[in-house]
């Protein structure tokens, strides 16, 4: 007994990765461009933490296209 089809299911799942991984990727791209020079240590793991959030947000996309066959 399934409380929504399969198709719902999937779409709704997609939904929320993609919702979740964009808004990351897009958080993530802002926080890098006023991110300071970087002149310390500290500034530049930021920098790649935030290079790694973007990655990490395209990633999540690209794999809800994938999935349903847009790309």
């Amino acid at each position: 007994m399934n409380i929504v089809s399969d198709e719902a299911f999937r779409w709704a799942l997609t939904a929320i990765t993609g919702i979740v991984a964009g808004g990351w990727g897009i958080y993530d791209t802002i926080r890098l461009i006023r991110s300071p020079r970087p002149d310390s240590a500290v500034t530049r793991d930021r920098r790649f933490g935030y290079i790694v959030g973007i990655s990490v947000g395209l990633i999540g996309v690209i794999g809800c296209f994938r999935f349903h066959g847009v790309m």
